[in-house]
């Protein structure tokens, strides 16, 4: 079983459109669906926008269905020169820009204690079709350059939602968590969210490829 953490509709309803014997349902008032692709059992979930969400949806799907693997797919931005406009790359670390104990405990930025750490490692091996690339989490879609310079302090070219905290979770419960990104608008190149809003479709058209590739060189 693989089960998929989503956060907006639009980026897998492509996907779900080429699925095999797709049905839909609730888990916790989420729109989930179960299918087939590539000959594997799969699920996935539409989590909503936010780490709480994305958060809450990966456990669920863990409790429910213990999968060998948590995918989570989606847009995000990026925050310097090392990505590019509607490229995909495989996230190998990501961390939570907005987690900041730092006035209080002396740490750094992003640093959780109970982890002993600011990075979460991802699954990436025999995935080397796709570039990597790592990524930094908040609840905020930002266009600020203060926030795009601790990105990239952080050593990031990307910025998102949810990688964080689903990468969080799937450590906590020892479930490998493979994530993978698209950049739908980079900091300083125009409007960010008309970026954003010109190049969703064209990014979740493209996905299910990308997707049956990922699953095709998955060791299981």
């Amino acid at each position: 079983m693989i089960a998929f953490v989503v956060a907006l509709k639009k980026e897998a309803q492509i996907l779900l459109e080429k699925v095999e014997n797709l049905k839909e349902f609730k888990l916790a008032d989420k729109p989930c669906y179960s299918f087939t692709l590539n000959a594997k059992d799969c699920v996935l979930a539409i989590s909503g926008v936010g780490k709480v969400s994305a958060s809450l949806t990966t456990q669920l799907l863990i409790d429910k269905y213990s999968p060998q693997y948590i995918i989570n797919f989606g847009t995000c931005g990026g925050t310097n020169s090392n990505v590019e406009i509607l490229n995909f790359y495989l996230v190998d670390k990501c961390c939570q820009y907005d987690f900041d104990l730092t006035p209080i405990d002396d740490v750094p930025l992003g640093y959780i204690q109970e982890y002993d750490r600011v990075y979460f490692d991802t699954f990436t091996n025999g995935l080397d079709f796709l570039q990597k690339r790592s990524i930094a989490s908040a609840d905020k879609f930002t266009c600020k350059q203060t926030d795009i310079d601790i990105i990239n302090d952080l050593g990031c070219s990307m910025c998102d939602f949810e990688a964080g905290a689903v990468v969080q979770v799937c450590t906590s419960n020892s479930v490998p968590a493979i994530i993978v990104k698209a950049i739908s608008d980079v900091f300083g190149s125009g409007s960010q969210p008309e970026q954003f809003s010109k190049n969703l479709m064209i990014i979740s058209e493209k996905f299910p490829s990308v997707i049956s590739k990922l699953i095709d060189n998955i060791n299981f």
